[in-house]
């Protein structure tokens, strides 16, 4: 039993066809694409073009948000530090206090 040349020539060609419609259907599709793409350039050209102008100024503004972020870090670390400060002040006066009205008690109660 053979396989005749014939058929082998029929289903290599059947193979490119469907190859070839496949590549141009792909070929379109990615036209398709690039004309989008394009149309979608155009269209919004004055609005890329102001984008990209006002680029350097976004940038530098912020630049600046950045550097008083930094300073109001170092604020708020200050302040958080002073209030801990603040805290054991006023815990230690409260124990002192305590303390002072124990003796009282302690006194005027006898």
């Amino acid at each position: 039993m053979y396989i005749d040349l014939k058929i082998i020539y029929f289903i290599l060609a059947t193979l490119g066809c469907i190859a070839l419609i496949y590549i141009i259907i792909t070929l379109s599709n990615l036209n398709k694409l690039i004309k989008n793409s394009n149309e979608l350039v155009i269209d919004n050209k004055n609005n890329i073009r102001n984008s990209l102008l006002k680029l350097p100024e976004v940038i530098s503004n912020f630049n600046d948000v950045s550097e008083n972020m930094k300073d109001i870090t170092e604020v708020a670390t200050d302040v958080t530090a002073d209030f801990i400060v603040t805290k054991e002040n006023m815990k230690s006066n409260i124990e002192v206090v305590t303390e002072i009205l124990n003796i009282l008690k302690s006194i005027f109660g006898k």
